[in-house]
């Protein structure tokens, strides 16, 4: 894969993570921590891929 298509991927990941963080905040303030509980692992989750690629990008 070209650089700029890593670059992309992760900032499609980084994004993802920032909207399901959003979401988690919105649903602690609704519901408390037990309705949040998947989307704060979906955010989780998103920002380690984005680091993955942050980290196969700058090996290229």
């Amino acid at each position: 894969m070209s650089k700029k298509s890593l670059l992309l991927i992760e900032i499609v990941w980084a994004v993802l993570g920032l909207v399901c963080l959003g979401i988690a905040i919105r649903e602690i303030s609704l519901n408390g921590l037990r309705g949040s509980w998947l989307w704060l692992l979906m955010s989780a989750v998103a920002f380690a891929l984005a680091a993955v690629r942050d980290s196969q990008r700058k090996k290229m």
